[in-house]
């Protein structure tokens, strides 16, 4: 697939180039630990569009997944907004920080929350994964390169309450 096919169209391009994100649709996951996350979501979701965040038990996830794994609240009222609820402690080691229990809106420029909101907005309105490949910015260091996959999480089947991302930085 070529570059052009993964970059979203929904995406504004200078957004996509500045962050240097490209979006999959198709789930190509490459990284063990990302297909490990997507292999976990859908044992736990059966027959159903997805799982509620009771259905993933840290104990029978794989030890190695837990550190790539990050959970993201999805407030519906009174307005939309993102909160980091768990940041494993891959990506805090990789990023230099904990951002745990802040709300994105008040944490990034508007430019990467922009960003980061329209990938997780994506998968709330078609209520399936979106993997992605990208660049991190991290502060007086170059961008470190990820991949990544957002899981959907519903606990009543219907509203997304919950966002599970699996990301590995390289």
């Amino acid at each position: 697939m070529s570059k052009e096919e993964r970059i979203n169209p929904i995406w504004p391009s200078q957004i996509v180039d500045e962050l240097k994100f490209e979006l999959d649709r198709d789930l190509n996951c490459e990284d063990p630990m990302i297909v490990a996350a997507l292999d976990v979501w859908d044992q736990a979701r059966g027959n159903r569009d997805m799982p509620s965040r009771k259905d993933l038990d840290p104990l029978t996830m794989p030890p190695s997944l837990l550190q790539h794994v990050l959970l993201v609240d999805v407030e519906h009222q009174p307005q939309l907004r993102f909160r980091w609820r768990l940041i494993g402690t891959h990506i805090t080691t990789r990023l230099g920080r904990d951002s745990t229990g802040r709300y994105w809106d008040e944490l990034y420029s508007p430019a990467v929350y922009e960003a980061m909101s329209l990938s997780v907005h994506w998968v709330i309105r078609e209520r399936r994964p979106l993997r992605s490949l990208g660049f991190a910015p991290v502060e007086e260091r170059k961008h470190l390169a990820s991949e990544s996959v957002d899981l959907p999480l519903s606990e009543d089947g219907k509203e997304i309450t919950m966002i599970m991302i699996a990301s590995v930085y390289k």
